[in-house]
């Protein structure tokens, strides 16, 4: 990026640890990104999420994909959360114009 530029990156971490935000022009974890995390004291085990870098990440990308007509692929080992992390990002975090037809494939 050059020494002169205004948005150095952070010295810490990984580039897969950090956001830009367009608004401050700084460069944020990706867990501030998000609010913060509470647990609903009625909420199941089962509907328990858990934001990580990870899911968030994924998210976040998925998001963007999906808003600009690109399909999505998620492939990764069982138990990781794929399934349960983009449930969630269609039901909730979508346009209410956007609509999904879930298909599960299990080995």
């Amino acid at each position: 990026m050059g020494k002169d530029h205004k948005n150095k990156f952070p010295n810490n971490g990984t580039v897969y640890d950090y956001a830009f935000n367009k608004e401050t022009k700084e460069w944020q974890y990706w867990t501030d990104t998000v609010q913060a995390f509470t647990i609903d004291g009625k909420a199941t085990y089962a509907e328990i999420i858990v934001p990580t870098f990870d899911s968030i990440r994924m998210k976040y990308i998925t998001k963007l994909l999906l808003l600009n007509a690109k399909h999505v692929l998620c492939p990764g080992p069982t138990g990781t959360g794929k399934t349960v992390n983009i449930g969630n990002l269609l039901n909730l975090e979508m346009p209410e114009d956007f609509q999904s037809i879930p298909l599960t494939f299990s080995a």
